[in-house]
């Protein structure tokens, strides 16, 4: 998520760093699966920024509030908020790290890997793609999916009927980038 935002900054001339906003219109997705169903969920209350040095490192910084997913069951997404513990550790947060090549001209798409943490009710290292469309140098869209354990985050996998979620849950990230003035 935050990983996505530093390669929109590798759009910005190398001479001084860039910093980027995340825009309205941002996502973060996620998609669990149990036996008998797919659950989704998604937040459009996504925040964060991404700073590209001018040696061509990456920095990302993207979070959105847990109690803003909504899964379309009220129910379902208050248990999940439970299951996080949303009211000990409100957000979950991206902090990634990064080095991709500006683009010689625009529009254009480039592949940033990024490393970095990812905070759910625990903190875990974590390595995921993302796909950087440069519509300028001022503007970009990302784009990113990546699995997350819910085990290694030391969260309780919800159950129906006694049967457990599946332990990967698929976080897919689309964000919109403006550079700052």
């Amino acid at each position: 998520m935050p990983a996505l935002l530093a390669a929109l900054l590798l759009a910005a001339p190398a001479a001084a760093p860039r910093t980027f906003d995340v825009l309205p219109g941002s996502t973060i997705t996620y998609r669990l699966v149990h036996k008998f169903h797919t659950v989704t969920g998604v937040s459009r209350a996504v925040e964060g920024k991404a700073r590209l040095m001018p040696d061509g490192t990456v920095q990302v910084m993207v979070r959105a509030p847990l109690d803003s997913f909504d899964s379309g069951n009220s129910n379902r997404d208050a248990h999940m908020r439970e299951a996080t513990a949303a009211g000990t550790n409100p957000y979950v947060a991206l902090k990634a790290v990064g080095r991709a090549p500006p683009p010689e001209r625009y529009p254009a798409e480039e592949a940033v890997a990024l490393r970095g943490e990812l905070t759910l009710k625990t903190a875990r290292p974590v390595e995921l793609p993302a796909r950087v469309r440069f519509e300028s140098a001022e503007r970009a869209s990302v784009k990113s999916t990546f699995p997350v354990s819910l085990e290694e985050h030391q969260v309780e996998r919800p159950s129906l009927m006694f049967v457990k979620v599946d332990d990967r849950v698929e976080i897919d990230a689309a964000l919109l980038l403006g550079a700052e003035p």
